[in-house]
């Protein structure tokens, strides 16, 4: 989790800036299964965090955020501040570890949003995550785990002899507030015997003046398949109810570009 882009929590939402698909997706979750006790997994600045509360507000459930970045927690208790007295109520706010974070109370749904659990990057940390989690959920809880399928075109060019590495721009967002412009840039190089992508963002961010901030986030992360997922989740004990696609709730399929998975502890 000391990846710079998350010491930069201005450029991180920037770099997010009109993702809404999944924030809605989760909110509606809370609309069907209406927990009185949420949790969410690496909330990072509160981008889904503060929507979620606010859902939690109408149907009667508290909302739990926990980070392990403190410039993120920095972000997201500052956003809590500055909400209404109900937001404020109804949110906690954690710094801790998804794998050893104990609730002294359970809950009744988990959420790992936006590939937080890429960042765990050995089987012993997954298993770790997934394990407690299930301590934390109460008997019937769901535990839901949102992570991006693995994009093999874009590892192809690392299997070329010698290896390739093709910069491309993949995110370019502009606050409409302030008029602050983001560009990413990316190069991956995938290490198939780990099933790690290794990518370097470059970041540049302009305000009407020229070039404002520049600076380089090497990123690791765990590209998870299909079986893999369902195996994490059976062998925490948990009993998967139902895999989704994508943000719209389709199945899972074979041009998917989410997976994201739903275990209800037995």
């Amino acid at each position: 989790m000391t990846e710079p882009i998350y010491r930069h929590p201005e450029d991180y939402d920037l770099e997010h800036e009109g993702d809404t698909a999944d924030i809605d997706f989760f909110v509606g979750l809370l609309e069907r299964w209406k927990p009185k006790r949420l949790l969410e997994l690496a909330c990072g600045s509160g981008r889904v965090t503060l929507p979620l509360t606010g859902k939690g507000i109408e149907i009667g459930c508290t909302v739990t955020g926990l980070e392990l970045a403190p410039e993120m927690l920095a972000e997201a208790q500052r956003r809590r501040k500055e909400a209404s007295e109900e937001v404020r109520t109804n949110l906690s706010l954690i710094e801790g570890d998804m794998r050893t974070w104990q609730a002294d109370k359970p809950y009744d749904l988990i959420l790992s949003p936006c590939s937080s659990m890429c960042h765990l990057l050995t089987l012993e940390d997954q298993l770790l995550a997934w394990k407690r989690a299930y301590t934390n959920l109460a008997p019937g809880g769901r535990f839901v785990v949102d992570v991006s399928m693995p994009n093999l075109a874009v590892y192809a060019d690392s299997f070329t002899t010698p290896p390739r590495s093709i910069v491309e721009i993949d995110r370019d967002t502009t606050d409409p507030e302030t008029g602050t412009r983001l560009l990413r840039y990316r190069t991956t190089r995938y290490a198939a015997h780990e099933q790690r992508a290794r990518t370097r963002f470059i970041y540049d961010t302009f305000v009407t003046q020229g070039r404002q901030d520049h600076f380089i986030s090497d990123y690791e992360s765990h590209g998870y398949f299909p079986r893999e997922m369902q195996l994490l989740f059976l062998h925490a004990n948990f009993e998967i109810e139902v895999v989704f696609g994508d943000y719209r709730g389709r199945p899972l399929g074979p041009t998917s570009g989410q997976m994201i998975t739903v275990g209800i502890k037995r």
